[in-house]
Parts: C-alpha cells; sequence; structure tokens
C-alpha cells in the first residue's frame, strides 16, 4: 500500500508521526548509551556512580560565580 501523499509529500496522522518519532528517540538514546557502556542490568549503578563523582568533583560549584575551593 503507498501512503497517501500531498504535492509530494507523505501525509500521516500527527499521533502516528508522533509515535515514529518517539521510538525513533528511544532506539536512539539506548544506542547512544551502550555506546559509552551504560547498558544492561548495571547501568542504573553506574549512572548514579558517575553522578557522586561529579558531584564530588564539582559539588562545590553549586551556583555562578563558581570558584574552587581554597588549598
Amino acid at each position: 500500500m503507498t501512503p497517501p501523499q500531498y504535492e509530494g509529500f507523505v501525509r500521516m496522522p500527527d499521533a502516528e508521526f508522533e509515535a515514529i518519532l518517539a521510538r525513533a528517540a528511544e532506539k536512539g538514546a539506548k544506542r547512544a548509551l551502550a555506546d559509552v557502556g551504560l547498558d544492561g542490568e548495571e547501568a542504573a549503578l553506574d549512572i548514579r556512580d558517575l553522578r557522586s563523582l561529579y558531584w564530588m568533583a564539582f559539588g562545590w560549584c553549586a551556583a555562578p560565580p563558581c570558584k574552587p575551593p581554597s588549598a
């Protein structure tokens, strides 16, 4: 079946288009997380670890202007 067209453009209902975009976004996000090793059963723990490390490194910078703590 050929999708309906209007002036050379494919037409579809907004809900169908949004569903396609949502699936594509979810698939892309999963692929991006997998590419950096943040997939699988341990992913949530890994992300929490990254947040903790970030907070330990930059937590002193909660609001501008940021200045590192005195040594």
